[in-house]
């Protein structure tokens, strides 16, 4: 397995978001076609704020902490005909592991919200992987800081609203 991690949220052509994950220490990486309502939770975790009820993603980490469990780390595991697959490794009080069937943008938000490791099986990645130097660079950056500083603005001008409206319409046709 390799670790990955975030590089960055982006809009396709037809502007269907799209998770940029990287190999650690890399140019290797791989995308995720995300639905619009889980890119905007990401952007939300990415942005760390804070509010003042529980979110769902807050309620199912209280749930998992107040039961004495911990996060241990998220595996995408498998592609099939273009979807991912992703399990998240929880650890019981008695330190066993606890494997849930998860979605990939689920397994994101989490380890975000909880700053926990994310790993792509070998497999998955050879299959899936590109050079992201040969994205667009107003996608991706060649540089991590810059890539951060750009992810961040990313998400504090992201108009959620807007993004609603934009997917809502599309819907309807």
């Amino acid at each position: 397995m390799l670790q990955v991690r975030l590089r960055g949220l982006a809009l396709d052509q037809s502007n269907s978001p799209v998770v940029i994950l990287e190999v650690e220490k890399t140019n290797k990486g791989f995308g995720i076609w995300i639905g619009p309502f889980e890119a905007e939770a990401l952007a939300l975790a990415v942005s760390g704020k804070d509010f003042p009820r529980p979110l769902t993603y807050d309620l199912f980490i209280n749930t998992v902490e107040r039961l004495g469990a911990s996060f241990d780390m998220a595996v995408i595991g498998d592609v099939k005909d273009n979807i991912y697959y992703a399990s998240l490794h929880l650890k019981d009080p008695s330190g066993k592991t606890m494997i849930i069937d998860a979605r990939p943008s689920d397994c994101l938000v989490l380890a975000v919200k909880k700053s926990f490791a994310i790993f792509v099986d070998d497999r998955v990645f050879a299959e899936s992987s590109i050079d992201l130097d040969t994205l667009q660079p107003d996608m991706i950056g060649n540089n991590q800081e810059e890539d951060r500083e750009g992810f961040k603005k990313f998400v504090e001008n992201l108009d959620i609203e807007e993004l609603k409206r934009h997917f809502k319409g599309r819907d309807e046709k």
